[in-house]
């Protein structure tokens, strides 16, 4: 059985499974071979291999997957959730996104790839929107937003993925920081439905993609 197979055998078993297989391989072979096996996950693969993960333990999967598997990845984000309900407690889908994201671009050591993951991030259509919706309820985010240049943030967290647009994407950060004056006035209600907006858009991309693979593996069943 190659790698690949052996880590997709056990990540039927979980994700838990999959990362002590891909743990044994790097102790075995080295990081190459945990490179090449990432460089073969389809973009759900990726999804389920970093859904236990965040920032206090990262996946050995965050150091190798490539800008267009993370942004393929986050685009499916949404089918965790199921159908989003009106009356949501917003809290606990802001932990799943800001896990996500955080692990992906933060992770690394290296600047260039850093800069590089978060830049393939901002490409995505709704990229400002869901940073602003990590800052919901905060009480620094006011501050943060209104002098990014030198604010003390929590590294690891979103405020740091905030700083890090303003660094290198100053057009998008002013974008976000204007969405958040808007939704000012409206207050918590207002922060409810923004949230509600973004959740479900976020499951209908997701929706879409599952039709979509579902369909073109239909198309190739042998009958």
């Amino acid at each position: 059985m190659s790698n690949t197979l052996a880590v997709r055998a056990a990540l039927k078993s979980g994700a838990g499974a999959a990362e002590n297989q891909l743990a044994l391989i790097a102790a075995e072979q080295g990081d190459r071979q945990i490179a090449a096996i990432v460089a073969e996950f389809e973009p759900t693969e990726i999804a389920v291999m970093v859904s236990d993960t965040d920032m206090s333990k990262p996946s050995l999967v965050h150091a190798f997957v490539s800008p267009e598997q993370f942004i393929a990845a986050f685009s499916r984000l949404g089918a965790r959730w199921g159908q989003i309900d009106g009356g949501i407690d917003y809290v606990s889908f802001q932990r799943d996104v800001e896990d996500f994201l955080c692990p992906m671009i933060l992770s690394s050591d290296s600047t260039e790839r850093r800069t590089a993951m978060l830049s393939a991030f901002m490409e995505h259509e709704l990229a400002n929107e869901t940073l602003l919706f990590l800052t919901l309820g905060s009480k620094e985010a006011a501050d943060l937003l209104a002098r990014p240049h030198g604010y003390p943030f929590v590294r690891n967290t979103w405020q740091e993925l905030l700083a890090l647009v303003y660094e290198h994407h100053a057009a998008a950060f002013h974008e976000i920081t204007a969405l958040a004056r808007e939704l000012e006035p409206a207050g918590a209600e207002g922060a409810h439905r923004f949230a509600h907006s973004l959740l479900t858009a976020l499951y209908a991309e997701a929706s879409e993609h599952q039709t979509t693979e579902t369909v073109e593996e239909e198309e190739f069943v042998d009958i």
